[in-house]
C-alpha cells in the first residue's frame, strides 16, 4: 500500500474466478503500489488487504481491514464470473457506521496481546474507554502511548467526533495556550483572524496532551479549571466558551514523584489520575515480540507491495534477548533497517543489526554497586548527555534531539557540568 494516501472514493478492484486482476479505479490505484496492480496477472488479495492466512474471506460479504495503520471496510461482491472488491475509509463513513459501532468494535485490533499484561491493560482501557472522566495513560518511551490514546477514543462513545492530539513537550507557554484554547483577532501582532483552539475544534471528542509533565504551572492552572467546568476564554477574548471535551493525558514519567519534587501540581495531579493505564514496556511483555514482528513485517512489505518474507525460526529467540530500551518503536525501526536492506525471501538474524552494547554502558553496569536507582538513573542520565553532547553542542539543539524543552536540557546540562 502507498503511504500517506488519502482516498475519498471507493476504492474498487475487481478479479476474475481465477483470481486474474481484470479491472481497478484511480482510487485503488493511489491506494496501492503499482507492483500488486497488473492487469490480467494473478492478484494477491491476502497479502493486498493484510489478511490472515486462516480467514475465509468466502465466509464474509464485508470487513474491517487495517492498511498502514488505518481502517478501512473492505466488501466483496460476487458476480457470475468477477468478484468485486470494494474499499472506503472507515474515517470517511465513520458518522454513518457509527451506530453500529464499526469502529469501536475494533479500536484495538491494532495491538498485540499475547501476553497477559496486554491483555490486561487492553481489557481495562475498554472499561476506561466509557467514562467521561480524564484518562492518564503512562508508559516508557516507544510503548505506543498515542495509539492507546486513539483507541480509546474509538472506543468510546465520542468515537464518531473528533480526536486531536499536541505534544506540550518543548513548546512555549503562549503556544500552548493558543493552540488549546484559541485566540481573538488582534491577541497577537499578525493575529488578523480569531481562530479556534484544540479545544473548540475538538468538541464533543476528545484531546491527546501527550508530555503533560512539560507543561508549566501557569498552563497546568488553566488546565485543571477547564477540566473541571468546562469553561475557558481565548486568548485576548473576554468571552467564555463551553465545550465538552474528554482529556486524555500521556507522559513517560512518574508524575508522583515531580508532585513531590514542587514540579507539577497536586491537585491536577489527582484531577488527572482518576483513571490510568500504565504501558508495559517490550521487556515486560516479550511474548508480544513474535506478532509485532509479524505486524511490521507486513505492513512493511504492504508498504513496498511486496510478498512478506518468511521468518527464520531463530529471529525471535535472538529479539527477545535484546533489552529493547526504546521498545515497540525500536523493535519496528530495527525490522525495517533489515528488511529494507533483504535481498532474500526470508529473514534471519544475520540480516538483523541490533545496537551493541558501549563500554560506557559496561561501566555503568558494573559501577552499581552502592548506589540508589536514582543514583545510577542519574548517572546514565549524564553519560548520555556527554555523549549526544559532542554531536549536538547547545542546549537548544540537543532538546530538540531529544524531544524534551529546551528549559530542561539547559538545567540537566548545568547540574552536570556539561558543556562548561
Amino acid at each position: 500500500m502507498k503511504s500517506g494516501s488519502i482516498i475519498m472514493q471507493a476504492a474498487i478492484i475487481k478479479i476474475d474466478n481465477n483470481t486474474h486482476l481484470v479491472a481497478y479505479n484511480d482510487a485503488a490505484k493511489a491506494l496501492f503500489s503499482s507492483n500488486l496492480l497488473s492487469l490480467d496477472q494473478p492478484f494477491d488479495y491476502r497479502n493486498a488487504f493484510s489478511l490472515d492466512a486462516t480467514f475465509d474471506l468466502s465466509e464474509y460479504d464485508d470487513t474491517i481491514i487495517v492498511l498502514n495503520s488505518q481502517y478501512f471496510l473492505l466488501q466483496k461482491i460476487n458476480e457470475s464470473s468477477l468478484i468485486t472488491f470494494v474499499l472506503q475509509p472507515v474515517e470517511y463513513l465513520k458518522k454513518r457506521l457509527s451506530k453500529i459501532n464499526v469502529v469501536g468494535s475494533h479500536a484495538f485490533d491494532i495491538f498485540a496481546v499475547k501476553s497477559q499484561s496486554m491483555q490486561k491493560l487492553i481489557a481495562q482501557a475498554k472499561a476506561f474507554s466509557m467514562q467521561r472522566e480524564p484518562l492518564l495513560i503512562t508508559g516508557e518511551t516507544g510503548t505506543g502511548k498515542d495509539l492507546l490514546a486513539s483507541a480509546c477514543h474509538q472506543y468510546s462513545p465520542r468515537g464518531d467526533q473528533t480526536f486531536l492530539g499536541l505534544n506540550c513537550a518543548a513548546m512555549p507557554d503562549d503556544v500552548v495556550e493558543s493552540e488549546l484554547y484559541g485566540h481573538a483577532a488582534g491577541a497577537y501582532p499578525g493575529a488578523l483572524e480569531s481562530k479556534k483552539g484544540f479545544f473548540e475544534q475538538a468538541n464533543g471528542g476528545s484531546v491527546l496532551l501527550d508530555g503533560i509533565d512539560e507543561m508549566s504551572f501557569q498552563m497546568q492552572t488553566k488546565l485543571l479549571r477547564f477540566i473541571n467546568d468546562g469553561f475557558f476564554r481565548r486568548v485576548g477574548d473576554d468571552n467564555e466558551v463551553y465545550v465538552d471535551v474528554r482529556i486524555i493525558c500521556a507522559t513517560k514519567v512518574d508524575l508522583a514523584e515531580l508532585v513531590e519534587q514542587g514540579k507539577f501540581r497536586k491537585d491536577l495531579y489527582y484531577r488527572l489520575n482518576v483513571l490510568s493505564l500504565n504501558l508495559p514496556s517490550l521487556q515486560e511483555r516479550q511474548e508480544d515480540i513474535a506478532p509485532l514482528t509479524q505486524i511490521f513485517i507486513d505492513e512493511f512489505a504492504n508498504k513496498q507491495g511486496i510478498t512478506p518474507p518468511t521468518v527464520n525460526q531463530d529471529v525471535i529467540p535472538y529479539l527477545a534477548q535484546y533489552s529493547w530500551p526504546g521498545n515497540v518503536r525500536q523493535l519496528k525501526n530495527v525490522l525495517y533497517s533489515a528488511l529494507a536492506q533483504l535481498t532474500s525471501s526470508q529473514l534471519t538474524v544475520k540480516d538483523i543489526v541490533l545496537p551493541a552494547i558501549t563500554s560506557t554502558q559496561i561501566s555503568l553496569i558494573r559501577d552499581i554497586d552502592n548506589k540508589t536507582l536514582d543514583e545510577m538513573t542519574k548517572n546514565y542520565e549524564k553519560e548520555v548527555l556527554k555523549s549526544l553532547y559532542v554531536k549536538y553542542p547547545s542546549s537548544r539543539k540537543l532538546a530538540k534531539r531529544l524531544g524534551v524543552s529546551h528549559t530542561a536540557i539547559a538545567n540537566k546540562l548545568r547540574d552536570y557540568g556539561i558543556g562548561r
